[in-house]
């Protein structure tokens, strides 16, 4: 039985399950940080403000492109063909997973190129203007995936469902942050909860509590809960 024909996803539609098309060149750029220069009299070089004025390094946009062959297309097939991927992704947000790398997604906005130099053979580019960071396909609330997971360098993120009762002391959670970390959202039961990291400490209401206070650091980051309820922590990160 053939093995599976590496690929790439766009919104769930697999390249070459989908559409026959078959992966020949892969580019992935990375994105550029924005920076911030001033230039000051009297001082060689200039004033680096990269980090003060954007709490940190801020990236933009980067570039994702992928060739394929499309062959034994005729001209009649390839009409069609490239009406199915268009009608799927040009000019569309995506999220796109690259099967070599399958424990991740990119965002990216989608436009298509294509050539056609005989009956037989075709060419289609796909370019995404895409987010600086890669994130990992599951959040902290959800299982890891065997067929996603990476045995030699993956750290397993998952936190189940927390009971909390504590209504005196604080109670300890461990998160092991992404070197990028989205907002931490923290769902309740309850409206008798609190949450303290590092010198904040914020309420907790019964419902989706959205904690744009709290900036979690790469690597192992301390919450404590203190009160009565349950809590399902979301967590999601990625890198560059």
């Amino acid at each position: 039985m053939p093995g599976k024909v590496t690929g790439v996803s766009f919104n769930g539609t697999h390249s070459y399950d989908d559409w026959g098309l078959k992966l020949k060149n892969v580019e992935i750029d990375l994105p550029e940080a924005k920076t911030v220069y001033v230039d000051v009299p009297g001082m060689n070089g200039s004033l680096d403000l990269t980090e003060a004025q954007n709490g940190g390094i801020v990236y933009g946009m980067r570039t994702l492109r992928f060739t394929f062959d499309a062959r034994d297309c005729n001209y009649p097939r390839w009409a069609g063909l490239i009406s199915r991927v268009a009608t799927a992704i040009e000019g569309k947000e995506c999220q796109i997973i690259i099967d070599v790398d399958s424990g991740y997604y990119y965002t990216g906005r989608c436009h298509i190129d294509t050539k056609k130099t005989n009956e037989v053979l075709s060419e289609v580019s796909i370019e995404c203007n895409c987010y600086p960071y890669k994130l990992d396909v599951t959040s902290s609330n959800e299982p890891w995936k065997w067929d996603t997971f990476c045995f030699i360098d993956g750290i397993i993120r998952y936190v189940p469902d927390v009971k909390i009762a504590s209504t005196s002391s604080w109670q300890e959670i461990t998160l092991i942050g992404w070197p990028y970390n989205e907002t931490l959202r923290v769902i309740s039961d309850s409206n008798d909860l609190k949450i303290k990291y590092r010198n904040t400490t914020i309420n907790i209401f019964s419902g989706e509590n959205i904690l744009y206070d709290i900036d979690l650091q790469e690597g192992e980051n301390k919450l404590y809960f203190q009160g009565t309820g349950t809590v399902t922590i979301v967590h999601k990160g990625g890198m560059l």
